[in-house]
């Protein structure tokens, strides 16, 4: 009998929401690489041996992603969402922050991404999960 076996994957984001007018917004990235090249992502990804924590990772791959320092980030925490999937060696966390509305988005974010901007949730963005991404609504 074959046994397949599994290597964990876990991995973390830090969604940021904007209250905009009569409306919510989220920071996306739109991914310059593939896979999903073209799509609108949270800043997150895979836990590394060096992190602590998932939230540790959500951190790390906020900075690395969009090129500021999430603790220089004036925030309110709004919660947290984990995910599995109904699969037992996967394991996804977002966490929840709402920004003020004075917050600005630096440009010098990675290679990763060709934009970086707040999207309106009545454009239609949805979905959540591992590397959530978002496809663009016109």
């Amino acid at each position: 009998m074959l046994k397949l076996k599994f290597k964990a994957y876990k991995g973390a984001e830090i969604a940021l929401f904007q209250k905009q007018a009569d409306d919510y917004a989220i920071l996306l990235g739109k991914r310059t690489l593939n896979p999903s090249k073209g799509k609108w992502f949270i800043f997150g990804g895979k836990c590394e041996h060096s992190d602590k924590s998932l939230y540790e990772t959500a951190e790390r791959e906020f900075e690395e992603e969009n090129g500021t320092a999430f603790s220089s980030v004036s925030v309110r925490f709004c919660g947290e969402c984990k995910y599995k999937f109904n699969l037992p060696y996967f394991k996804w966390t977002t966490f929840l922050y709402e920004v003020d509305v004075s917050f600005y988005m630096p440009k010098h974010f990675s290679y990763k991404f060709s934009d970086v901007q707040f999207v309106p949730f009545h454009q239609g963005v949805g979905g959540c999960g591992s590397g959530t991404a978002f496809t663009e609504t016109h």
